[in-house]
């Protein structure tokens, strides 16, 4: 099962397995706090398909689902996407992290999709 939270109200637990799914460094996140997740670059958007995006996110949120599907079939994201599979099948629980505001409508519900499978969100 797949937990998605915010990195800023994130607290290291021991018996939490944490992955911090975006590109970019968080902001203001301390190092001995960000250094508790695993930080899995490889399965987020390329930097040209988020600025993309970010343009007019109203508009082209379906066809940023659409392209980010296409970039979850490259070898490096799809062994990312083992990686993060068999951390849920060795642990059960695993929390994303993320910075973004709108989890619902970004790269992390894609991501869901692409998966088939329901994050839960914690706010």
């Amino acid at each position: 099962m797949f937990t998605v939270q915010r990195i800023y109200a994130y607290q290291p637990n021991l018996e939490q397995t944490a992955v911090f799914i975006d590109r970019l460094y968080p902001r203001g996140v301390r190092k001995e706090v960000f250094a508790t997740a695993l930080w899995l670059k490889d399965i987020t958007p390329s930097a040209n398909l988020r600025r993309w995006y970010h343009e007019n996110p109203a508009q082209n949120f379906d066809g940023f689902v659409s392209r980010y599907h296409e970039e979850l079939h490259n070898e490096t994201a799809q062994a990312a996407i083992k990686q993060l599979l068999d951390l849920e099948r060795q642990h059960g629980n695993i929390l994303l992290l993320t910075a973004v505001k709108d989890p619902r409508h970004s790269h992390v519900s894609a991501l869901a999709q692409f998966l088939g499978v329901s994050f839960e969100y914690r706010d």
